[in-house]
């Protein structure tokens, strides 16, 4: 059975003396030599025993220290009963006492770091000096399409697939500072991204990696060129009408007023072309105002019957709908109920019906129905016209945007009606669809909450 430290130590202190006091005793009974031999064989014995005392010692506190170092950090060991032994079992202690401070520290760091990277909406990198990824916060997976868990280690050519992208970051590598680039992801074809990155150096100055600051730029990038177009659009629709009322005022100046006819038709035609310059900028405006940031908080909202909303539509375009002799249908409960801005409501069913009596050939009906599905209110405006090529439905909603470019402007459309009922919907936290049936004609469908967000604007 194997004998702890403690008990070695307490047989060496009594062998040492029972063999000291024989040999005190011995010294006066036996010659010198005897002696002699007696105390080198007693010191022998005291040696070996305080020797393998100390092994002991050592190979505890080795075990106990490589337990700790494996990773059990509350790792313990029964102390031994001598002042030696108290004092490594309280070193042990003080050691693990630092450590676990020290360790709870850092994770306290490690915890408010992520927090932080986690909270920008900048994309962060870090990769070593041979380009293998050190970390990456949410932001930078998302961008780089990189799988969480999987590419901690990994060259940044096995995560990702982007020439341009991995050349910028071997250019950065060898810079002698930051360096900034915007990079097409998806060879030309994904999202913009502004890509910075500034070296990594330690105190000699040897580079020890590259930390990665990403934005992506899609979306404003796509912003500009809209309000490009918008600028460019608003130009041509404009310049058309503004021209025409030009034109036929300075013939009228030129000829003079002598024929009454011409002078009426002159001012017809200067009439119409007014007409829809205002109606343009009228328009515009709207659309500007249903974009801005915060119009929901400026119109008003009150509960009321789809039928009422749905008829004084129909009856602004009584006139326009019977001069194509094209009946208007109305199936609404008139029970069901929503909660809307009038005026903005009654705007987007009108334009809807508008465009089915510009567009649908005369003497075919109109029908409108109403049903309320999962707290939803869904409009149908359906017309029995041309219906509309698939290839033009995902841009249909855009500004400006017409399927017949020359025909709209013959009919009087400014190409915004459209976005303006995408986006009186989206204002009210809904949205509009289109479908066209097999059996021929468009079905448009506006959708509105039921009052769900009445409560917020009372």
């Amino acid at each position: 059975m194997q004998v702890d430290q403690a008990q070695w130590w307490r047989r060496a202190q009594v062998a040492a003396a029972v063999i000291f006091a024989g040999a005190a005793l011995a010294a006066l009974i036996v010659p010198a030599w005897w002696l002699v031999a007696i105390l080198v064989l007693s010191a022998l014995l005291f040696a070996r025993a305080t020797s393998r005392l100390a092994t002991g010692r050592i190979d505890r506190a080795y075990r106990l220290m490589a337990r700790i170092g494996a990773g059990e950090f509350a790792a313990t060991d029964d102390p031994i009963d001598d002042e030696p032994g108290l004092r490594l079992h309280r070193g042990v202690a003080r050691i693990q006492r630092g450590f676990s401070e020290a360790l709870a520290h850092a994770e306290a760091e490690r915890d408010e770091v992520r927090s932080l990277l986690g909270s920008v909406d900048t994309g962060l990198l870090s990769l070593d000096e041979h380009l293998r990824v050190r970390s990456a916060n949410s932001v930078a997976e998302r961008l780089l399409g990189l799988t969480p868990g999987s590419y901690r280690g990994r060259f940044l050519a096995e995560a990702i697939r982007e020439p341009e992208f991995l050349s910028f970051m071997e250019t950065s590598l060898t810079s002698s500072g930051a360096l900034s680039r915007e990079i097409a992801m998806g060879s030309g074809g994904g999202d913009t991204l502004l890509v910075a990155a500034d070296p990594i150096r330690a105190a000699s100055g040897q580079v020890t990696g590259v930390l990665v600051a990403l934005d992506d730029m899609t979306r404003l990038r796509r912003l500009e060129q809209l309000r490009t177009d918008f600028a460019a659009n608003v130009s041509h629709e404009l310049r058309t009408p503004i021209t025409n009322i030009k034109g036929y005022l300075d013939t009228l100046l030129e000829v003079g007023y002598d024929d009454p006819a011409q002078v009426s038709n002159f001012l017809e035609i200067a009439q119409r072309n007014a007409n829809r310059l205002c109606t343009l900028v009228e328009d515009i405006l709207l659309l500007a105002f249903l974009e801005r940031p915060g119009a929901e908080r400026q119109v008003s909202l009150r509960e009321l019957p789809v039928a009422d909303v749905v008829n004084d539509a129909v009856e602004q375009l009584a006139s326009a709908a019977a001069a194509k002799s094209m009946p208007i249908k109305v199936q609404v409960d008139a029970e069901l109920r929503f909660g809307v801005d009038a005026a903005l409501a009654t705007q987007a069913i009108l334009n809807l019906i508008s465009n089915a009596i510009k567009y649908a050939p005369a003497s075919t009906p109109i029908t409108i129905d109403a049903a309320l599905a999962d707290g939803i209110v869904r409009i149908r405006v359906g017309d029995e016209g041309p219906g509309i090529d698939p290839i033009h439905i995902p841009r249909l909603f855009e500004r400006f945007y017409r399927v017949e470019s020359a025909r709209s402007r013959e009919l009087g459309g400014t190409g915004l009606g459209l976005s303006i009922v995408k986006h009186i919907a989206i204002l009210h936290g809904g949205g509009v669809e289109v479908s066209c049936p097999e059996g021929g004609g468009t079905l448009f469908t506006v959708c509105f909450p039921r009052g769900s967000r009445v409560a917020n604007h009372s």
